[in-house]
């Protein structure tokens, strides 16, 4: 499992996009993709703690923020303190109804997004 407190996660989540990018079908990429861990900011003080029984992904307009590292989070979202983390590869299994896409650190320039049949395609668990 890739640490999302760790720099490199991005650039673990991106070398796995790019291989499935020219092969959508690589088990280990996608492997790699729903296993590392992303933070997802908490609005609230009532953090679950990372629970994916409980699990709300924050919506915001016609999206869902993921980071990759608190640094980032931080940088893009200076008034949110609080996040769960959560491997990638449980997302799909509670997207929102709305299909909002899905934004891979927001405001970074290496930042990514995945439309919401990208999310169920890429990184369910179950495509591997």
């Amino acid at each position: 499992m890739t640490d999302a407190t760790d720099e490199g996660t991005a650039e673990v989540i991106l070398r796995a996009l790019s291989v499935l990018a020219h092969d959508g079908g690589d088990r280990h990429a996608r492997a790699t993709l729903a296993d590392s861990d992303v933070l997802i900011p908490s609005y609230g003080m009532d953090d679950d703690g990372g629970d994916p029984i409980q699990l709300l992904l924050p919506v915001t307009e016609r999206t869902v923020l993921v980071f990759t590292s608190e640094a980032r989070m931080v940088h893009s979202l200076p008034g949110v303190r609080h996040y769960c983390l959560v491997p990638l590869g449980t997302l799909p299994a509670y997207w929102p109804e709305r299909n909002p896409s899905l934004i891979i650190d927001a405001g970074s320039p290496d930042s990514v997004i995945l439309t919401a049949e990208g999310v169920r395609t890429l990184l369910s668990a179950d495509g591997r």
